[in-house]
C-alpha cells in the first residue's frame, strides 16, 4: 500500500492527483446509492454545499483486483481503512461523480485494508 493521504487533501490536490494512483484513510459507507470513503475527523469535514459531499470521495471496487466477493466489503462498512486505487475527477460533462453527481471526486478501489492510525496531511 501506498502512503495514505486525507480524504480531504485528495480533493484539493484532485486536479494534480487525477489518474493516478493514491492511498486514502478515512471511513468507508457501503450505503446503497451512496458508497464513499469520508473524511476522518469528523471534526474537520467541510459543511455539505446543497447537492454535494465536499468531504467524501465516491468509490467502485475492483473486485478482479481485489480477489475477493462484494459480501466480504461488509466487514469494513462504517470502519476506518486504508484503500488504493485510481482517483479521477468527474467528466466535463457532469459536475460531480457517483450517484447524482454528488461527490466531488470517484475512486476505483484496487485494495482496502483496516486501520488505526490518522494520516498526517489534512
Amino acid at each position: 500500500m501506498l502512503n495514505p493521504i486525507s480524504v480531504n487533501d485528495a480533493i484539493d490536490r484532485l486536479a494534480e492527483l487525477a489518474g493516478q494512483d493514491v492511498s486514502l484513510v478515512g471511513v468507508l459507507s457501503l450505503d446503497f446509492e451512496g458508497t464513499s470513503i469520508n473524511h476522518i475527523p469528523k471534526s474537520e469535514c467541510r459543511s455539505n454545499v446543497v447537492g454535494t459531499y465536499q468531504s467524501s470521495i465516491w468509490v467502485n471496487f475492483d473486485f478482479v483486483a481485489i480477489n475477493q466477493c462484494e459480501q466480504w466489503l461488509d466487514q469494513f462498512d462504517g470502519r476506518h481503512v486504508q484503500v488504493d486505487g485510481i482517483l479521477a475527477a468527474p467528466e466535463k460533462s457532469f459536475n460531480g461523480c457517483g450517484h447524482f453527481s454528488l461527490w466531488p471526486a470517484e475512486l476505483t478501489v484496487t485494495a482496502i485494508a483496516k486501520k488505526t492510525v490518522m494520516p498526517t496531511g489534512n
